[in-house]
């Protein structure tokens, strides 16, 4: 019965109407009355907060503003937003360099440029006495002595000059080698694991001359460089470049595979040949 009362007493508590009126200051004349309860403003309170949860529902899923929600944005939109970084990113080195054109032309035009020191020091030059470039007679001595002694080494091979040597190239993605080089078994080239979606720099500067798309559904690059060089990069989600562009040495060209037929990305591919026959890129490049 103590709990019956209890609650029933709790019941008609919060069931219990309250009169709130407005009284007008010097007739205290009622001009607004109205009774509520404590139920009452517990009912109210909740249906504006259901209405409230249901317009904002309502303008996240009919308006752009999901976009914003962390993890709700589509992996296309966000491989857009990736690609369109890089192109500023690319754009945005072309204009400094424009700058710096249109400063030294600015220069030229208005004669502000600097005299150079050794045009400056050409006279100095033509002063030096003679007689102190002559080689003294322990040089002379010690070259006869050099030539006796090695006129006679066959160890000594003539130095072929090869010009592939002097071409400096860098790595196009960061990654592990998973297959290198082996012209035996018709792989010409480096397989890579790499992030996926990940940038995939030119390894040294040229003009793009092929693109176009694999059996796997991928794209692929290829770049023709100074010296006999090209450069052939496979397994491309999206290309940043196009047939007759011209790159600069680690510039944004491509970016790698996002999500593959497994739900694996495919790996990087990078080949490299050297007039016409292919070349181990690990012999060119540091990975």
């Amino acid at each position: 019965m103590a709990k019956k009362s209890r609650s029933k007493t709790f019941w008609n508590l919060i069931r219990f109407k309250y009169k709130l009126s407005i009284l007008n200051e010097k007739t205290l004349e009622e001009i607004f009355a109205f009774r509520l309860s404590i139920l009452s403003v517990f009912n109210a309170g909740f249906l504006l907060f259901i209405a409230t949860l249901l317009i904002v529902s309502t303008l996240i899923a009919i308006t752009p503003i999901k976009n914003f929600l962390p993890g709700y944005l589509d992996i296309n939109a966000r491989q857009d937003i990736v690609s369109n970084r890089l192109r500023l990113d690319s754009l945005q080195g072309v204009i400094n360099l424009q700058e710096r054109y249109l400063a030294q032309v600015k220069s030229v035009l208005s004669g502000d440029i600097k005299i150079d020191s050794l045009t400056t020091n050409i006279d100095s030059l033509n002063n030096i006495d003679p007689e102190k470039l002559k080689a003294s007679d322990e040089e002379l001595n010690y070259r006869k002595q050099y030539e006796e002694d090695e006129k006679y080494n066959l160890s000594i091979k003539p130095v072929v000059h090869d010009e592939s040597q002097d071409v400096a190239f860098i790595r196009p993605v960061k990654g592990v080698i998973t297959a290198p080089f082996n012209v035996t078994k018709k792989h010409f080239g480096l397989t890579i694991n790499t992030s996926p979606n990940s940038a995939v720099m030119a390894i040294l500067q040229g003009d793009v001359i092929l693109t176009g798309t694999q059996e796997n559904g991928l794209q692929f690059i290829q770049i023709i460089h100074p010296n006999g060089f090209v450069s052939i990069y496979k397994n491309c989600s999206s290309l940043l470049k196009k047939v007759g562009q011209t790159v600069r040495t680690g510039e944004a060209i491509a970016n790698t595979d996002n999500v593959g037929k497994n739900k694996k990305p495919t790996p990087f591919a990078v080949e490299l040949w050297y007039k016409g026959k292919p070349v181990n890129p690990t012999q060119y490049i540091v990975f």
